[in-house]
């Protein structure tokens, strides 16, 4: 990858961590980014030893998939990391296959602890950051929650109670456990723009009627900030600020309430990636105005800029397949502006090519989700 690294604080050094992992032959690793476990995923991105194989996966139930794939074969313990609001996705593989009762599968599960404590997050994280460790308990997984002195007993014991187990044991991680990594930044070489930029067309060109259901991460954060900014209301705009992938399936039904105006939706290439079927759905039940905007940075930008799944995926050709009217591909706002100022019918989709990032020291909203749905008038 050719970017250097630099430890800013110690706290726990991913690199350390996981060359104890490794002595304790835990060499395969898979799962879905995180921001809690950011440097660690960093680490396992960009080194260049590749004396470990790892995998970054769609959504968390392949993970475990692919975790159960690798013990089946290679009869090791492999390594699944994943956020704990990706739990619920993790669970029908951990308890219909992993679980000691059923193939009794060997694993350590690395999981990010968002919303706990509860002061130092957002709101949607508070549920899952409170229940983290009585969610696991119900899927009868034993769970370690970490501390930094002996972070590496914890690893053995974990490994040791996997094995005798021979079931699933997690370790949770909490927020602030990684030391920090700082990347070099690489030049805007395609001169693409930011998707701060495009949300200014969009919210140009949608009309007062027109509803915008927004995913998760920086999409949603800066369509607030220009909504506040140019003293529009919420009223139209829903910002689906948790359930990574399904925002455009809150997208697809409120469009029936919408007769002849338009639906956008708001999506990133990683939300789709984690539940791609969805379009399917899309493309066969929808009869209204729907404009299905796709943000393409290649990358998991809200967690710390990792790498995709896969980031070189044909998304025209599988909007096109799922049945889709239109599908246009851009890489300029000035081309997304003619296209919306012709106000398209059906259901159309367009992929935007845009540089990953955002603009500096980019604000958490000011209301609250409680607040917004009393203003809410879809």
């Amino acid at each position: 990858m050719g970017k250097k690294l630099y430890r800013l604080k110690y706290m726990v050094d991913a690199k350390d961590f996981i060359n104890h992992l490794l002595k304790k032959n835990i060499n395969f690793f898979t799962g879905v980014p995180d921001s809690v476990l950011k440097n660690f995923i960093t680490y396992l991105s960009f080194n260049k030893k590749k004396n470990f194989i790892h995998r970054i996966t769609t959504n968390e139930g392949s993970a475990i998939s692919l975790g159960i794939g690798y013990n089946l074969s290679k009869n090791k313990v492999p390594l699944v990391y994943f956020q704990n609001s990706g739990i619920g996705n993790a669970a029908n593989p951990l308890y219909s296959l992993a679980d000691k009762r059923i193939y009794s599968i060997p694993m350590i599960l690395l999981i990010g602890r968002r919303g706990y404590p509860r002061k130092n997050d957002e709101p949607q994280h508070y549920r899952i950051g409170e229940i983290t460790t009585k969610f696991l308990k119900i899927l009868n997984i034993q769970s370690i929650v970490l501390n930094k002195k002996n972070y590496k007993s914890q690893i053995n014991n974990a490994k040791k109670i996997a094995l005798k187990k021979l079931a699933p044991v997690a370790l949770v991680v909490p927020m602030n456990f990684f030391n920090k990594l700082k990347k070099e930044k690489n030049g805007n070489k395609k001169k693409l723009e930011i998707r701060y930029e495009y949300l200014k067309v969009i919210l140009k060109n949608k009309s007062k009627k027109d509803a915008i259901i927004s995913s998760l991460g920086n999409v949603s954060r800066e369509l607030f900030v220009l909504n506040e900014k140019l003293n529009f209301d919420h009223s139209k705009t829903f910002y689906s600020i948790g359930a990574m992938g399904h925002a455009n399936q809150i997208a697809l039904e409120v469009s029936f309430n919408k007769k002849n105006n338009t639906t956008f939706i708001l999506d990133g290439d990683g939300a789709i990636q984690m539940h791609m079927g969805n379009l399917i759905t899309i493309g066969k039940n929808s009869k209204k105005n729907i404009t299905h905007i796709l943000f393409n940075n290649k990358v998991h930008e809200s967690t710390g800029f990792h790498q995709l799944a896969n980031d070189k995926i044909d998304y025209k050709m599988i909007f096109k397949a799922c049945g889709y009217k239109k599908v246009f591909y851009i890489k300029r706002t000035l081309e997304l502006d003619r296209i919306l100022k012709r106000k398209p019918k059906g259901l159309i989709a367009i992929i935007i090519d845009i540089l990953p990032g955002t603009i500096e020291n980019l604000p958490r909203p000011t209301k609250k989700p409680d607040q917004l749905k009393k203003s809410l008038n879809l």
